[in-house]
């Protein structure tokens, strides 16, 4: 049996999380309690192990996602739960962990555990602070990748596993689920928004149509029922009258629960948008203001003010734009220095591409990238997860795989139309040397899961545009100066972020003025101008991320490599940055001076 990293056998952590080996149980979730008595006493080791087991057993759709649900000897059968004791409780787990991890001498522990306590300590004192915060988050919005209902439906239709009859089985005990997962969270958007805070309304007329076909979709063309029905049919040794037999159980869940549930979302909705405010920015809410700051630090882990990372934004916009026009000039451009007029010209070189040929090329830049890498000698080594390209109407995102290796990592690519010039960088971005390499290398990697798993979006964002420009000093877009200028223009974008995100949250920009800087700043349309600023409203703070992330990185390797002069080496920076799975941006600085120190002596 696998044995999880850190030191503890599976069969050894269920036996402290107080489960029976190796048999699969009903998800239950631990109390606070049951926390406690399972960390009491631990070593540092098995302390960081089975509390953060103990944790992520509150969340099982976290579990499935993660591939985890055998070795945690629990069953795929539940779903989030939104209800405000439960948070409250998890809440109170999430105090007790941090009150035991600082009961640990520091001092006492070797070089690796001490990394170890320093990540953790970041992970959960942030966590603790969040509490303060946590109902400014929006749960309900359009954003299906990060709303609530959005990620359970991604759980439903991309995460469950579907190896075995007991998948299906599960598969049909989370739909039953569906209804009280839903009603959660129609409850506690309603308990927020008697505290006076609301999803303002714009994004919620977006989310409208989506929540309504859920609502109102045959039985027979609905996700749920196709999920089951394509990927069942692929279950070795499930006969076809068995699955059929489970396919009417499903039907009969779906009409009678799901549909149900989704048009009570639906009504919810249409009130919300009546009561919802037009403004966007978060500091309209009392404490909104506070909970933007501090939403900054967890996303940058740093200290930056609103101030200064607008400032910062404003700044690198105007040398971004400055190399546009001077890379589109040297290409033959002549045209007036407008962001729009170029990009509408380079796309006008370049064309779109969509269908089962978006698919293909994303392969095929997949493959340049990973020759480019490591012919360079960029990166030391790859992960042993291999990444695949995946086609879906609106794409530009990756998902990792599985920690029980049941799939690859997958970058779903658009394939109902992008621009040509625009793929390379999206696809080096979510794939290799970007989030695909990072995230898999991590999870790879002999260490605590939580060190294999835990997520800083400073770090791992900054990692993902840092590969950007790492492709183009590799020589990535040497043949394809036209992929060149759409890197130059996802740049453009993450600094515009810079200002568009504050100036929204902190300085209380409307939609028409946010648009109105993304539009002629990007060279984008309304549309897609629209799109982004209605991103930034719903998750603040997280699009500051890939900038801020991405210049701490240079930071520290222009300080590496003048401090070490000859003696630097890219890819041993790189295994220093990669080497030790996520890790708060502060601690990145701390492995680096390490390094140089090391190579020095």
């Amino acid at each position: 049996m696998r044995r999880l990293l850190g030191g503890l056998s599976v069969v050894v952590l269920i036996a402290l999380l107080g489960f029976a080996a190796p048999c699969a149980v009903p998800w239950s979730p631990p109390s606070v309690a049951d926390v406690e008595a399972a960390v009491d006493g631990l070593g540092f080791d098995a302390f960081i192990d089975v509390s953060y087991h103990q944790y992520l057993l509150r969340f099982p759709e976290a579990i499935t996602g993660y591939g985890l649900s055998e070795e945690f000897g629990i069953r795929n059968d539940s779903l989030e739960s939104y209800d405000y004791a439960y948070m409250q409780e998890t809440a109170a787990i999430e105090r007790l962990i941090l009150d035991r991890l600082r009961t640990y001498d520091r001092q006492s522990l070797d070089d690796a555990q001490r990394m170890t306590f320093d990540v953790a300590l970041w992970y959960w004192d942030d966590v603790v602070r969040g509490q303060a915060f946590s109902d400014y988050n929006y749960l309900v919005h359009y954003m299906n990748i990060r709303s609530a209902h959005g990620l359970m439906e991604l759980t439903l239709t991309e995460d469950h596993a579907f190896e075995t009859e007991d998948d299906v089985v599960d598969y049909i005990t989370r739909l039953g689920k569906v209804g009280e997962t839903l009603d959660e969270i129609i409850a506690e958007v309603d308990r927020r928004s008697a505290l006076g805070i609301l999803t303002p309304r714009v994004p919620l007329e977006w989310a409208y149509g989506d929540i309504r076909n859920m609502a109102q979709t045959y039985v027979r063309r609905h996700p749920f029922y196709q999920t089951l029905e394509s990927k069942g049919a692929e279950i070795e040794g499930l006969t076809s009258e068995a699955l059929e037999t489970y396919l009417d159980q499903a039907r009969s869940v779906i009409d009678t629960s799901v549909k149900p549930a989704y048009r009570r979302l639906l009504t919810a909705v249409e009130r919300w948008i009546g009561e919802a405010p037009e403004a966007l920015s978060l500091s309209q809410f009392d404490g909104g203001l506070a909970a933007y700051e501090h939403l900054l630090r967890h996303h940058t882990q740093t200290e930056l003010t609103p101030d200064e990372i607008h400032q910062l934004g404003l700044q690198d916009v105007e040398r971004i734009k400055a190399e546009i026009l001077f890379e589109a000039s040297l290409l033959g451009y002549d045209g007036a220095d407008d962001m729009s007029a170029i990009f509408d010209w380079v796309r006008a070189q370049t064309g779109q591409v969509a269908g089962d040929e978006a698919v293909a090329y994303a392969e095929e830049l997949i493959a340049k990238a990973t020759a480019i890498v490591l012919d360079t000698g960029a990166l030391s080594q790859l992960p042993e997860a291999s990444v695949g390209a995946r086609g879906v109407p609106s794409g530009g995102f990756y998902s990792s795989a599985p920690l029980d290796g049941s799939r690859p990592g997958e970058y779903f690519v658009t394939t109902s139309g992008s621009d040509v010039f625009a793929q390379p960088t999206i696809a080096y971005h979510e794939t290799v040397p970007g989030h695909h390499v990072q995230l898999s290398l991590a999870s790879e990697l002999d260490m605590p899961l939580f060190r294999r798993t835990a997520w800083f979006t400073g770090y791992g964002e900054g990692w993902a545009l840092y590969s950007e420009q790492l492709m183009y000093e590799i020589g990535g877009y040497d043949d394809d100066p036209y992929g060149n200028l759409g890197r130059l223009q996802y740049e453009l974008l993450r600094a515009a972020r810079l200002v568009t995100d504050t100036g929204i949250h902190a300085y209380g920009w409307s939609r028409e003025e946010a648009m109105d800087y993304v539009g002629p700043t990007m060279g984008v349309s309304n549309g897609s101008a629209e799109y982004r600023v209605l991103r930034y409203t719903v998750i603040p703070g997280q699009a500051t991320a890939y900038k801020v992330g991405m210049i701490e990185l240079l930071r520290l390797r222009t300080l590496a490599k003048e401090s070490l002069g000859d003696a630097f080496d890219l890819a041993s920076f790189h295994d220093i940055v990669l080497g030790n799975g996520a890790v708060p941006l502060p601690l990145v600085e701390d492995l680096v001076a390490e390094w140089i120190r090391g190579v020095g002596d």
